[in-house]
C-alpha cells in the first residue's frame, strides 16, 4: 500500500533523484570503462524497454487489485511508443527511432515524470510508471552522451510532421472509435480529456479547446529542445 501523491513530495524527490543518478551515471559510468560494450549496454536497455511494454499491461489487467479496463491498456500512450521505438533503435532500427524519442522522450517522458498522472505514490502502479518513463529518458541520454546520437534541424522538422500531422489525428480518432468504457473513456494523449494530476495543460481550455493550444506549446518545446544543438552547430561552424 501506498499514500496519497505528493508532487515534488519527499517520495517523488526520491524517485527523481534516483533517475537523474542513473540518466548521468550510466553514460558516465559506460564511457569511462574500457571493459563495457556500449552497444552492448544499448541492448541491454532495450531488453529493459521491452520488457516494460509488455509487464506493464499484464499488471494493469490480472495483478492490480483494481484492474483497469483493456481499452485502457492498450500501448497507444506517447510514452509507449517511446519504449517501443527507443528498443526498436538501440537494437539497429533506423535513426528516425532516435529522432522520434528524442522529443518525446525529453518533451513528454520527462514531464510525465515531472507532473505524474497518479493518485497514489508507492504502489506499484507508481513503481511501473517511474521504472517505464526514468527508462526512457535514460535511453534518449544514453543514445546521445554514450552512442553520439542528435537530431539535425531537417529531422527536428520531420518530428514534428510525423507527431503534430500524421499521429495525433489517428490518436484522436482511435479515442473516437475505442469511446467509454465502465468508469471512463479512452484519452490517448489526453486528447479527449486533462490528465487527473497538475499539468501544464490545466492552463489550458476545456477538451477538445486544448488540443490547438497544446499543439502550439508541443511545437515551442519541440525547439526549445532544439536549440542547445542549434547553437552548438553554429559555435562549431564558427570556430
Amino acid at each position: 500500500m501506498g499514500e496519497p501523491f505528493v508532487m515534488f513530495g519527499t517520495i517523488h524527490l526520491i524517485s527523481l533523484a534516483l533517475i537523474f543518478l542513473i540518466v548521468l551515471g550510466l553514460p558516465y559510468t559506460v564511457n569511462r570503462s574500457s571493459n563495457l560494450d556500449q552497444d552492448k549496454v544499448g541492448r541491454i536497455i532495450a531488453y529493459l524497454l521491452i520488457a516494460h511494454a509488455l509487464m506493464s499491461p499484464y499488471k494493469d489487467l490480472f495483478i492490480l487489485e483494481n484492474p483497469y479496463h483493456w481499452k485502457e491498456v492498450l500501448p497507444l500512450h506517447m510514452c509507449d511508443f517511446s519504449e517501443i521505438i527507443l528498443a526498436w533503435f538501440l537494437l539497429g532500427g533506423p535513426k528516425i527511432l532516435f529522432n522520434i524519442a528524442y522529443y518525446w522522450g525529453i518533451a513528454g517522458a520527462t514531464m510525465a515524470l515531472l507532473t505524474p498522472d497518479l493518485t497514489i505514490a508507492g504502489d506499484l502502479d507508481y513503481i511501473f510508471f517511474f521504472a517505464g518513463h526514468g527508462l526512457i529518458v535514460a535511453a534518449v541520454f544514453y543514445a546521445i552522451l554514450t552512442l553520439g546520437n542528435l537530431p539535425t534541424l531537417k529531422e527536428t522538422h520531420q518530428v514534428m510532421i510525423i507527431t503534430v500531422f500524421i499521429l495525433l489525428p489517428i490518436i484522436y480518432i482511435i479515442n473516437l472509435i475505442l469511446g467509454d468504457f465502465p468508469g471512463g473513456t479512452t484519452n490517448f494523449w489526453y486528447l479527449m480529456a486533462k490528465p487527473d494530476g497538475d499539468s501544464l495543460l490545466n492552463l489550458f481550455p476545456d477538451p477538445p479547446y486544448h488540443i490547438p493550444p497544446s499543439l502550439l506549446l508541443t511545437v515551442s518545446i519541440f525547439y526549445l529542445i532544439y536549440l542547445p544543438i542549434g547553437i552548438k552547430n553554429k559555435l562549431n561552424n564558427n570556430s
